[in-house]
C-alpha cells in the first residue's frame, strides 16, 4: 500500500517537475516544461500501472467472487427454502403416518372385534342349528308317534262298535267300545228302558242284553278280567234335562261266583259325581231270587231295584227300574236308577243316562 502511494505521488509530480537522486532515492523535481519527467518519469509509472492491473484483476476476481458469493447465497437460501419445504414435508408425512398407523391399528382393533363377534355369532348358530336338528329328531319322533297312535286309532276305530273277548272257561263274547272316553270297554248301558234288568242270578251271571243298546256284560265275565290284570273303572251318568257327570276308580276288581261276585275293590275315586260306590265296596252282588245283602229288613234287590252290590242297600243302584222322564212320582216307591251323592240322596230322581266301563290299568 505504501508503495501504490509513493506511485501516487510521483505520477502528480511528474506533471511539474522530474525526478533526481537524492541519498540513494528517485526524487521528482518540477520544471516548468511538462517533458522534463520524460522517460524516467514513465518508467517509474509502469510498475504502477502492473499494480494497477493486478488490483483490478483482483478487485475483478474479488467481484467476480461476490457474485459468485452472492449466488451461493441465494442459493443457500434456495436450499434453506428446500429445506424447510423438505422439512414440513417430512413433518407432514410424519403425520400422515401417524395418522395412517392410527387408522391401521383402529381397523385391526375393529377386525378382531368383528371376528370375536362373527365367531360368537358362529356359535350361537352352531348351537341353535343343533338346537333345530334335536327338535327336527324330537319332532320326527313325535311323528312316528302320532303315526303309530294314528295306526292303532284306526284299528280300534274298526273295532269300535263291536269288540270279541275271550275270557278263561268262557265262549267269545261280544262286548261295546266306548269312543268318549277312548279305550274302554262298556260293561253296562242304560240309555232308553228298552232293556229289562230286573234279572235272576243266572243272567246277572251270564250277561245279557244287546251291546248295541242296553246291556249287562255278566259277572262272570268281569271276574275273569279283573282276575287276570288290574282294571280301572269308569262310570258316566246323565240326567233327563241334559246334566252330565262322572267317577272313577283305579283299581276295580270282582270276586269270584264261590265269593258271590263281591266287590273287593275299586281302588281311589276321582271324578265329580261324589263316591256312591263307598257302602259297596266288599258286598256281595244280590238279585231279586239270590239276596246277598246285609238289610235285614228284606232283600234290597226286590220290586225292580235291579242286581247289585246292595249293603244295607247303600247309595247307589245302577240297574234299578228306568223312568223315562227321570222322576218317580209314586211316594211310596224309590226304585229308580240312583247315585245318591250327585243329586243330594234324592231318592226320587231317577238317571236317564248310565254307561259302566272298564279298561287295564297301566302299570
Amino acid at each position: 500500500m505504501l508503495r501504490l502511494a509513493l506511485y501516487t505521488v510521483c505520477i502528480v509530480l511528474s506533471l511539474q517537475g522530474s525526478l533526481v537522486e537524492s541519498q540513494g532515492h528517485r526524487v521528482c523535481v518540477l520544471r516548468d516544461a511538462p517533458t522534463q519527467c520524460g522517460s524516467f518519469c514513465l518508467s517509474a509509472l509502469y510498475p504502477l500501472f502492473a499494480d494497477t492491473n493486478n488490483i483490478r484483476s483482483r478487485l475483478d476476481g474479488i467481484e467476480a467472487g461476490q457474485k459468485v458469493l452472492s449466488d451461493l447465497m441465494t442459493g443457500l437460501q434456495g436450499v434453506h427454502t428446500k429445506l424447510d419445504s423438505c422439512k414440513m414435508k417430512n413433518d407432514y408425512e410424519a403425520r400422515l403416518a401417524g395418522i395412517e398407523n392410527h387408522l391401521k391399528a383402529t381397523i385391526a382393533n375393529l377386525e378382531n372385534q368383528i371376528k370375536t363377534k362373527d365367531d360368537l355369532i358362529n356359535a350361537q348358530k352352531k348351537q341353535i342349528d343343533e338346537g333345530f336338528k334335536n327338535k327336527d329328531d324330537e319332532i320326527a319322533d313325535l311323528k312316528n308317534q302320532i303315526n303309530s297312535i294314528e295306526t292303532s286309532k284306526r284299528n280300534q276305530s274298526n273295532e269300535l262298535s263291536e269288540c270279541r273277548l275271550h275270557f278263561e272257561k268262557t265262549q267269545p263274547l261280544r262286548v261295546s267300545c266306548s269312543s268318549s272316553p277312548h279305550g274302554w270297554t262298556v260293561i253296562q248301558r242304560r240309555i232308553d228302558g228298552s232293556e229289562n234288568f230286573d234279572r235272576n242270578w243266572a243272567d246277572y251271571k251270564n250277561g245279557f242284553g244287546n251291546v248295541k243298546g242296553e246291556f249287562f256284560i255278566g259277572l262272570e265275565k268281569l271276574h275273569q278280567m279283573t282276575k287276570a290284570r288290574p282294571h280301572e273303572l269308569y262310570i258316566k251318568l246323565g240326567k233327563v234335562n241334559g246334566p252330565t257327570s262322572y267317577a272313577h276308580y283305579d283299581d276295580f276288581k270282582i270276586g269270584s261266583e264261590d265269593e258271590l261276585y263281591e266287590l273287593k275293590s275299586y281302588g281311589i275315586y276321582s271324578g265329580e259325581a261324589g263316591n256312591s260306590l263307598e257302602y259297596n265296596k266288599n258286598k256281595k252282588f244280590s238279585t231279586f231270587d239270590r239276596d246277598n245283602d246285609k238289610w235285614d229288613g228284606g232283600n234290597c234287590a226286590d220290586s225292580e231295584y235291579g242286581g247289585w252290590w246292595h249293603g244295607n242297600c247303600g247309595s247307589s243302584q245302577l240297574n234299578a227300574k228306568y223312568y223315562k222322564d227321570g222322576q218317580i212320582t209314586n211316594e211310596d216307591i224309590t226304585n229308580g236308577i240312583y247315585w245318591g251323592s250327585w243329586h243330594d240322596y234324592d231318592w226320587k230322581i231317577s238317571l236317564t243316562y248310565v254307561e259302566m266301563m272298564i279298561r287295564p290299568k297301566s302299570l
